[in-house]
């Protein structure tokens, strides 16, 4: 009987426990707070994004342009700020689709260059590649 009578408060601290870190993480993780409503109010308002010119000049994308992938990428998934602004003024979406936009019409035009620099970006291990998309 002793032996029952402790499983059962082993069982009763175990739920308890369960119950106040489930309880801690909606505090913590759910409810609303004033970084993600900054967050959803900035996804919510309405930018002109501008697609007829790239981001950046051509000389600076050809050495730096997996550095402003990530950090677009990480603004993105982590911070919930998928708009760039350039020095100018200009508003971009931050997405490898506004890369693609222009440069998808040439299905090689990552590839020739990844090639020649024998480098292996991971952009496709998530992404479709333009090559993919063609077939």
């Amino acid at each position: 009987m002793n032996n029952r009578i402790q499983a059962m408060y082993a069982l009763l601290i175990a739920v308890a426990m369960f119950v106040a870190a489930w309880f801690f993480m909606q505090s913590v993780h759910g409810g609303p707070s004033s970084a993600r409503a900054a967050v959803a109010a900035r996804a919510a308002a309405p930018v002109a994004i501008d697609s007829t010119r790239c981001v950046a000049s051509a000389e600076w994308m050809k050495s730096h342009h997996m550095q402003l992938l990530n950090k677009w990428r990480h603004d993105s998934v982590r911070e919930g700020n998928r708009t760039h602004v350039t020095s100018d003024g200009r508003h971009f979406d931050k997405s490898l689709n506004t890369c693609l936009g222009c440069h998808a019409s040439n299905p090689m035009f990552c590839f020739m260059c990844h090639e020649y620099a024998n480098v292996k970006p991971t952009c496709w291990n998530c992404h479709v590649s333009p090559m993919e998309a063609t077939k």
